[in-house]
């Protein structure tokens, strides 16, 4: 992250410190850093849905056109542990979840009490002299599971959070407004619907903060359109999408399942009824995004009118994705499959580069890391992401990234499981039954072939679970992303050379192959891990 204003003499020493005293030192290092440039720092507004799948984004086009089009689109964005509160979690930490801890939605290994907001995102950026905002869902189990409801979590200068158990009843729900719990909607709007008040109270605290000299920090997270006690949709969007067909992929009620695991091969087949719910709950989440690409056009002309916009990253995201009747799966998540684990993922405002897609991996473990990069903040908390501003900088590189797919304990009905996903493949261990998952994403995207026993991608298997074994232990950037090859390469300038290049190192015998890229030499092992070595001079 190359836009840090302390010099990386003061980190170690503020990591000494007890955490106590850290975050008061932090703070106090940081305005001394920015002192007088507090304006050339950006705002920051982040905007996440509630089980969005990335095919989904289709239908939003203000949040396409006033997001993706002036910024990037990162098209292979993965949540690494697809479960709400988990991801959120992530989100919050810029850790996976075997670092943070939160590996459920439910107490004892999840939920709101399980993580520590003390040290977490809204706390960091606080300390760096910003105006911290939470506008939305947050942590299951707020409201049922926390001591005092009134109580406003460290790191929040305002926070505007629907308690449950009334969260997903889109019509009628409980608020804690900075300590006041409010009965909504109010006498003024006694129908607004709760996607337009959040949207509107989002975009009153940006026209009140921005005319201020201090930066802010917006988290806009709506509950939509996870589906609710009541009608996610507003009734407005009622029927948009009455006759939309459900996108029938081949992985939908998929016909042969004798190559998945246990947890698969036990669901029986959709019959005409239980396909035409699986159908109408895609129309409907489909049809409750439309007024939440409303909201994000709302936010949008906020700061447009307030004069943040070119001063301003926005990103907007979802916590995950879905399945929708795909391998057997009526409607749930947490599975290790595509429909599952790809979000919608886009950014744009300073330093990003605009009309890009990028398709390598962005994972979310990456936005706590972006945010912390444009605000020039420190975490208080090793950052297993790094930050999306540096991969959108350098579209033409690969790094062999591996992202860690996994979920946790407690989960009863699912597999407790560990993986990897990189340029091709995803490998799955399944840790109580012992089975495992090896899919080709390049040759099968749906996931319907299971190469784990086949023996032609034996040394793949071999290679890949080898590295879960460490990577799904792993902590921090540097550690976390071990998977590049450990090889090096130079040019062969030699007059007798038979080939343009030299490779060497201990995983040199696993190159596949070596071709020309713009940015340098592409490098492809046999695993699927793809990197690029740029600036390749003469090999001694």
């Amino acid at each position: 992250m190359a836009r840090r204003s302390l010099t990386a003499a003061t980190l170690p020493t503020v990591r000494r410190v007890p955490f106590v005293l850290r975050a008061t030192l932090i703070a106090v290092l940081m305005l001394l850093a920015t002192a007088g440039t507090a304006l050339a720092r950006p705002n920051v507004v982040l905007v996440m849905t509630d089980d969005q799948t990335q095919e989904s984004i289709r239908v939003m086009n203000r949040t396409k056109a006033l997001i993706g089009r002036p910024g990037t689109t990162f098209t292979n964005s993965v949540a690494t542990f697809p479960l709400c509160c988990p991801s959120r979690a992530t989100y919050l930490s810029g850790q996976y979840a075997h670092n943070h801890r939160v590996v459920n939605n439910v107490p004892p290994f999840g939920g709101f009490t399980r993580f520590d907001q003390r040290n977490a995102l809204g706390a960091w950026m606080q300390g760096a002299g910003y105006r911290t905002m939470h506008v939305g869902r947050t942590l299951n189990g707020y409201g049922t599971d926390t001591p005092d409801i009134t109580t406003v979590p460290p790191g929040w200068n305002d926070w505007l959070v629907p308690l449950e158990p009334t969260v997903y009843n889109y019509e009628r729900w409980r608020m804690n407004e900075n300590g006041q719990i409010l009965e909504l909607p109010g006498p003024v709007r006694p129908t607004e619907f709760q996607t337009d008040y959040l949207a509107r109270r989002a975009s009153e605290l940006i026209e009140r903060t921005a005319p201020t000299r201090q930066p802010f920090f917006l988290s806009l997270t709506f509950p939509a359109p996870h589906v609710g006690t009541t009608s996610t949709v507003a009734p407005r969007h009622r029927g948009v999408f009455a006759s939309l067909p459900l996108p029938l992929t081949p992985a939908f009620d998929e016909a042969d399942v004798r190559d998945k695991p246990r947890v698969i091969r036990r669901r029986s087949r959709m019959g005409l009824a239980q396909a035409g719910l699986v159908q109408g709950a895609y129309r409907q989440q489909l049809e409750s995004l439309l007024s939440v690409d409303e909201a994000v056009a709302q936010v949008m002309r906020s700061l447009q009118r307030t004069g943040a916009m070119a001063n301003t990253l926005v990103i907007f995201t979802s916590d995950n994705g879905l399945l929708y009747g795909e391998h057997r799966v009526r409607s749930a998540k947490v599975f290790p499959y595509e429909e599952s684990i790809r979000v919608p993922l886009m950014m744009r405002g300073p330093g990003v580069p605009a009309g890009l897609r990028y398709g390598k991996q962005a994972g979310n473990i990456d936005l706590a890391p972006t945010i912390l990069d444009a605000a020039d903040a420190l975490p208080g908390r090793l950052q297993d992401g790094v930050s999306l501003l540096d991969l959108a900088a350098r579209p033409q590189e690969r790094s062999g990234r591996e992202l860690v797919i996994e979920n946790g304990r407690g989960l009863k009905t699912q597999s407790q499981y560990r993986g990897l996903r990189n340029d091709r493949y995803v490998y799955i261990r399944h840790d109580r039954t012992g089975e495992r998952e090896l899919y080709d994403l390049r040759r099968d995207r749906h996931q319907l072939k299971n190469l784990a026993k086949d023996e032609r991608f034996r040394r793949v298997r071999i290679l890949m679970d080898r590295r879960v074994r460490t990577l799904a232990r792993c902590r921090g950037a540097r550690a976390c992303g071990a998977s590049r090859p450990k090889i090096t390469i130079g040019a062969d300038c030699s007059d007798d050379a038979r080939r343009p290049y030299i490779v060497r190192g201990r995983e040199r015998h696993r190159v596949r192959r070596v071709s020309t890229d713009p940015a340098g030499l592409r490098v492809t092992m046999v695993d699927g891990r793809v990197a690029t070595f740029p600036d390749v001079a003469c090999a001694e």
